[in-house]
């Protein structure tokens, strides 16, 4: 599992890197709205819905939702509801991180109305926020590779320090297998990439102390993406989101930590005054 991991890794992340580089952003949007249509079928999926049909029904309107939302709402509006939204989920996951979910609210999650609006809202603020950041003028390829090895440190140092080191559960109800060892070795790592972004510049205007508080707010976040997605996973007693990419389960899970990390860091920049 672990060797597949690398190697999938290996081959995407300079095609990834090249494709955030060179692509204008209307190319970069194309890519995100590919992840986001199959990672919108693998939730329709996880979800029951066996009809192909609903399925690409559905999957269409939350493209169109989501691009139909770019031109009508103001960043400032976009971004305080998307911070909303993801304070809500983490105080949702922090509540229910050690104990399991009443019968009312595994039912809630499950109720087909609900998850599709989860699945718009989540994915909407994903397409959002990651143009936003990739059309920066100047600085937004270099903002989303930033995002992204944050986000990818973050798990990468979970897993290894939580495998070395992990003895303490981060979240037994909804990942047994992550600990506190593992979140601190991924703090370490993101903050390896904060000292690095500044040397190298990449702050800008942004102060050392508002940009680490950014860096670590979004590595912090990334893990409540990943673990609402195990939760919902867990109410609906799925393991992987799909089998698109060996040794990584599908493109939800592949992504999950992005979609909350992304919004909260292109947020955090816009309030920080950088648009």
């Amino acid at each position: 599992m672990l060797k597949q991991r690398l190697l999938t890794a290996a081959v995407l992340i300079p095609l990834i890197i090249l494709a955030i580089l060179y692509l204008p952003s209307i190319g970069f949007l194309a890519i995100l709205v590919l992840a986001s249509v199959l990672a919108a079928w693998e939730w329709l999926t996880m979800t029951g819905m066996k009809s192909a049909l609903r399925r690409s029904i559905l999957v269409l309107l939350v493209v169109l939702i989501s691009l139909g939302s770019l031109p009508l709402v103001s960043s400032q509006d976009f971004f305080l509801a998307l911070l909303t939204y993801w304070l809500a989920i983490t105080a949702f996951v922090l509540i229910f991180a050690h104990k399991a979910l009443p019968n009312s609210l595994d039912n809630l999650l499950q109720n087909k109305v609900i998850s599709h609006v989860l699945m718009t809202v989540t994915l909407s603020g994903f397409i959002y926020s990651g143009l936003w950041l990739h059309g920066l003028s100047g600085v937004g390829p270099q903002m989303v590779i930033y995002l992204l090895f944050v986000v990818w440190l973050m798990d990468t140092g979970g897993y290894f320090f939580g495998k070395r080191f992990g003895q303490r559960k981060l979240a037994t109800a909804i990942s047994p297998n992550k600990t506190w060892e593992g979140l601190a070795g991924g703090v370490l790592l993101a903050t390896l990439a904060y000292m690095v972004s500044v040397s190298i510049g990449l702050p800008g205007d942004i102060s050392a102390g508002v940009w680490f508080l950014i860096t670590m707010v979004t590595a912090l976040v990334s893990v409540v993406g990943d673990l609402f997605e195990s939760l919902f996973k867990r109410s609906f007693h799925i393991k992987d989101s799909g089998q698109l990419l060996p040794g990584h389960g599908g493109m939800l899970d592949r992504i999950d930590s992005l979609l909350a990390a992304g919004p909260v860091f292109a947020a955090g920049l816009y309030l920080a005054g950088i648009n």
